[in-house]
């Protein structure tokens, strides 16, 4: 917000009629007082950024290992099938297993001689995460999703070897045509549920994670997975000043009608 410096000025005022008076020698001008100075402000508060917590041992962060990858996670945002941030992404990024994540180099080399390039929306993800979307789903009476398919009660994503992406034009950045968006819970996002442009690349994006040991999901064109031992369900969230791994727990009522995050 602006401020204002009010500079105060002397009024002058007619006096009526007097005698003449004998001329005097002119006095000196007083010296002109200097203006008042406003007190300095101290500088707005910036809103406080979120502070990302390192991956977690056998992990890495995607924006350190793969060159030129898309990333938009939606669920650090309002921007999501939720309407609301998710717990676990107090902080935007985007995790994989090392294996899972040296495969998706590898993805994303053999495309790019083709101009083309991956962007991430969702790789690991925190098991608190997954919780908050059953609970969005029951407490908006679509419990379906999670009967149908859509959404998963334990998700392949919180043992961090799964990603949800697309493709993008390497040049630009612009995701291509898929025919419906990312996290669409209906039968449109079938893989095969596309013709003509956006069936060709979801199609190609199948190939392109097949060939490198990722595994498609065939009711979301963008889910794929690989079979990787060992995996263990994380919550590690994003956000470092987020509950740690084993003390969270959700907020209470969070399934029920009427609940707002």
């Amino acid at each position: 917000m602006g401020v204002t410096l009010l500079t105060l000025l002397t009024l002058g005022c007619s006096p009526g009629e007097a005698p003449a008076a004998p001329p005097v020698e002119p006095a000196a001008s007083p010296a002109p007082e200097e203006p008042p100075v406003a007190a300095p402000l101290s500088a707005p508060q910036e809103d406080k950024m979120p502070q990302p917590r390192p991956p977690p041992p056998g992990f890495v962060a995607l924006k350190d290992v793969i060159p030129n990858i898309g990333l938009e996670i939606r669920y650090h945002t309002a921007n999501n099938f939720t309407g609301a941030p998710v717990p676990g992404y107090a902080a935007p990024g985007a995790w994989l297993l090392v294996e899972a994540a040296e495969a998706l180099a590898r993805v994303q080399g053999s495309l790019a001689p083709e101009g083309l390039g991956l962007y991430v929306y969702d790789a690991y993800r925190p098991a608190r995460g997954t919780k908050a979307f059953v609970a969005w789903a029951s407490r908006t009476g679509q419990i379906h999703l999670v009967e149908n398919g859509y959404i998963a009660r334990r998700s392949g994503h919180n043992q961090g070897d799964t990603v949800d992406l697309t493709l993008c034009v390497l040049n630009t950045g612009q995701p291509v045509d898929m025919g419906a968006e990312w996290d669409l819970l209906d039968a449109r996002s079938h893989t095969k549920n596309a013709t003509g442009e956006a069936l060709k690349n979801r199609l190609r994006l199948r190939d392109a994670m097949s060939a490198q040991g990722f595994h498609p999901y065939s009711k979301e064109w963008w889910h794929f997975s690989m079979d990787l031992p060992g995996l263990k369900h994380r919550d590690v969230p994003y956000g470092a000043e987020e509950p740690e791994e084993g003390h969270w727990s959700p907020p209470p009522g969070w399934d029920q009608p009427g609940w707002s995050p």
